[in-house]
C-alpha cells in the first residue's frame, strides 16, 4: 500500500475537480453557518416566542401575605424591551364566594382571555406549602418555575418573621457557595467548567461527522457515477484499481483537511471575538490525529461501499447504516463527558469505528493513561490498513460491475482471492 506518481495524479485530479464544485463550496460556507444556527437558534426563538405585552396574572390570595409582596418583586423583573413589568398582578377579592365559584370565575375570565393565568392561594398555603397554577398555556416551564419560587420565598420569609428572626440575616447565613472549578494538567492548574469541555468535544463530534457525510457521500457519488458511464474503465485502462482508489481516498482526505483548516480559522475567531479564555486545549493535537485518523477510516470503508453500488439509491442505503452509527456518540456525549473514564467508555474507545469519538469526549476533560491513548491509537491505525485492504480487494473488482449488487458471499470470495 504505497503511494506512486499515478495514484497521485488520480489525487490530485479529484481534489482539483471537487474543490472547484459549487456543492463543496456552498457546503464551506454553509456547514459553519449551520453549526452557529443550531447554537443560537434557541435563544433566537425564545426572544422571537416571547411575548412583548405584559401579561396579567389573577391572585386570590387566601393567606393575605403574598398578593402584595409578589406583585411588588415582579415590579422589578423581569422586565420587558420598554423597561416595564412583564407581569402585572390583579388581586382577587373572595367577596363572600366559595372557592369552587372563583375558581369558575377565574376560568371564565381565561377562557376570555382577560387574563393570562390565575393564581390561587388557599389560606393553609403557609404550613402546605400547596398553591395552584391555571391557566390555557401551563408549558410555560420558565414563568411557572419563576412564580413559584417568588411565592415560596415569600413564604419562607413570613415564617422567619413569624419566629421572630431576621430574613436578612438569615440569608446571610444560609448564602449559597459559588465554587470555582479547576482542571488538573500535567502542566499544572486551569479554570475550565463543564459547559467549555463539553462544548469542545461535541464540536468535533459534530464536525467529524458533517465531513464524513459530506466527504464520503461526494466520494461514493463520484464512484457511482464513473461506474455507470464507463469512465472507470478508461482509467483503469490508465493505471491500476489501487492507484485509483488510494488517489480517490487521498483527493477527498484532501478535501477534508481544506474544509477543516478553513473551519479550525473561523473557529480561532470565534473563540478571539467571544473571549473563550478557559477551553481545554492541552490536548487539541492528540485530538485533531484521531479526528484525522478516524475520516482515514471511514473514507477507506466508504471506498468499499461505493464500489459494490451501482446506484445513488444503493449506496445511500448502504450508507445509511453508517450514518446511523456516527449519532450514537453525539446521542451518549452528555452522560459520557460526566464520567469519562469509565470501564464502557473505555472499552468503546477500542472499537476502531467509535475510537475517534469517544476520544473527543474524554480528551477536553481528563487526559486518559498513555497505554489507553498508545492503545486505542494502534487498534485505529490498524483497522486503517486492514480496510483499506479490504477496500482494495473489493474495489479492483466491484468498481468494473454494474447492474446486480453482488451478495455477500461473492464479496467474500474477491476479498480472499
Amino acid at each position: 500500500m504505497r503511494m506512486t506518481n499515478k495514484a497521485l495524479r488520480v489525487a490530485r485530479w479529484e481534489f482539483v475537480e471537487r474543490v472547484k464544485t459549487k456543492s463543496f463550496l456552498i457546503g464551506l460556507f454553509i456547514t459553519p453557518a449551520i453549526m452557529a444556527l443550531f447554537a443560537l437558534a434557541p435563544t433566537l426563538l425564545h426572544d422571537t416566542l416571547s411575548h412583548s405585552e405584559a401579561q396579567h396574572i389573577a391572585v386570590y390570595d387566601a393567606t393575605g401575605v403574598v398578593v402584595d409582596s409578589l406583585a411588588t418583586s415582579l415590579q422589578r423583573s423581569p422586565l420587558l424591551q420598554d423597561g416595564t413589568p412583564k407581569y402585572r398582578i390583579q388581586a382577587l377579592e373572595a367577596a363572600d364566594r366559595p372557592l369552587p365559584v372563583i375558581k369558575s370565575d377565574l376560568d371564565s375570565a381565561l377562557l376570555r382571555q382577560h387574563i393570562w393565568a390565575a393564581i390561587i392561594i388557599p389560606s393553609n398555603a403557609i404550613d402546605s406549602h400547596q398553591i395552584e397554577f391555571r391557566s390555557l398555556n401551563v408549558s410555560d416551564i420558565a414563568a411557572v418555575t419563576r412564580l413559584e419560587r417568588r411565592i415560596s420565598d415569600i413564604f419562607s420569609e413570613f415564617k422567619l418573621l413569624r419566629a421572630g428572626l431576621d430574613p436578612a440575616q438569615v440569608d446571610a447565613l444560609t448564602r449559597p457557595t459559588n465554587m470555582r472549578t479547576v482542571r488538573i494538567t500535567e502542566k499544572g492548574e486551569e479554570e475550565s467548567g463543564f459547559l467549555e469541555a463539553f462544548g469542545l468535544s461535541y464540536v468535533f463530534l459534530i464536525m467529524l461527522m458533517i465531513m464524513i457525510l459530506t466527504s464520503g457521500q461526494m466520494l461514493v457519488r463520484s464512484m457511482v457515477e464513473e461506474k455507470s458511464n464507463r469512465i472507470v474503465e478508461i482509467l483503469i485502462s490508465s493505471c491500476s484499481p489501487m492507484d485509483l482508489m488510494f488517489g480517490k481516498i487521498v483527493g477527498i482526505s484532501m478535501l477534508g483537511v481544506v474544509q477543516l483548516l478553513f473551519w479550525g480559522l473561523i473557529g480561532i475567531l470565534l473563540v478571539i471575538a467571544v473571549d473563550l479564555r478557559n477551553l481545554p486545549l492541552d490536548n487539541l493535537a492528540l485530538m485533531l490525529l484521531y479526528f484525522f485518523l478516524g475520516f482515514l477510516l471511514y473514507a477507506s470503508i466508504f471506498v468499499a461501499f461505493g464500489s459494490l453500488a451501482s446506484t445513488e439509491q444503493e449506496a445511500q442505503q448502504m450508507t445509511g447504516y453508517l450514518t446511523m452509527l456516527l449519532m450514537l456518540p453525539i446521542i451518549i456525549a452528555f452522560i459520557a463527558t460526566q464520567s469519562p473514564n469509565s470501564p464502557l467508555l473505555v472499552a468503546l474507545s477500542m472499537i476502531p469505528l467509535l475510537t475517534s469519538q469517544m476520544m473527543f469526549m474524554r480528551l477536553p476533560i481528563t487526559t486518559p493513561p498513555f497505554w489507553e491513548i498508545a492503545l486505542s491509537l494502534s487498534i485505529l491505525v490498524l483497522s486503517i490498513v486492514f480496510f483499506i485492504w479490504v477496500a482494495g480487494r473489493i474495489f479492483r473488482t466491484g468498481m468494473l460491475l454494474t447492474g446486480k449488487r453482488p451478495g455477500l458471499d461473492e464479496v467474500i470470495r474477491w476479498i480472499r482471492s
